[in-house]
């Protein structure tokens, strides 16, 4: 079983040293960069687990930034067979390989013996829902980041 899943946090939606910016109206989410949203925004509790392997657990990570990863993970696994999921604050990589219909998931910090893994399709349909509702959230609370083109990249490449 695989479970991915974040748990928003107001608290969080802005990086360190734009509280001012954010409180008088001065950040528009519609015109942000994919980068600035993908490192400096949402930054929320972020739980990655394929059967009882917890490979995040309430990690915070800016969760566009996962999203976007998840998306291109998809992509990557459809053509080359493999995908990487990184962090950039860290070094840490969970590493994704089909064989067959199955993904099997390893990480830069070792894990269980035997590598857990799902069905390809379990995988895709988990990194689909979440970044629908990565994007749902973000924008019922943030109306104007639905109009951002980073989004709508991002549903493009996720397909969703």
């Amino acid at each position: 079983m695989l479970e991915i899943a974040f748990t928003p946090d107001s608290d969080r939606d802005i990086g360190a040293g734009a509280e001012r910016a954010w409180q008088v109206g001065r950040i528009d989410l519609a015109n942000q960069s994919a980068t600035n949203l993908r490192y400096g925004y949402f930054a929320y509790s972020v739980d990655f687990k394929v059967g009882p392997h917890a490979f995040l657990s309430a990690s915070s990570i800016p969760l566009v930034d996962i999203m976007f990863t998840l998306a291109y993970s998809l992509q990557e696994l459809q053509s080359n067979g493999s995908a990487e999921i990184d962090f950039t604050e860290n070094s840490y990589v969970i590493r994704l390989v089909l064989n067959g219909d199955q993904v099997q998931f390893t990480s830069s910090r070792g894990g269980p013996p035997v590598a857990p893994q799902c069905p390809f399709g379990e995988y895709v349909a988990a990194a689909r829902a979440f970044i629908t509702a990565g994007i749902e959230h973000l924008v019922h609370h943030h109306p104007a980041i639905g109009d951002n083109p980073a989004l709508r990249e991002l549903r493009e490449i996720a397909g969703v």
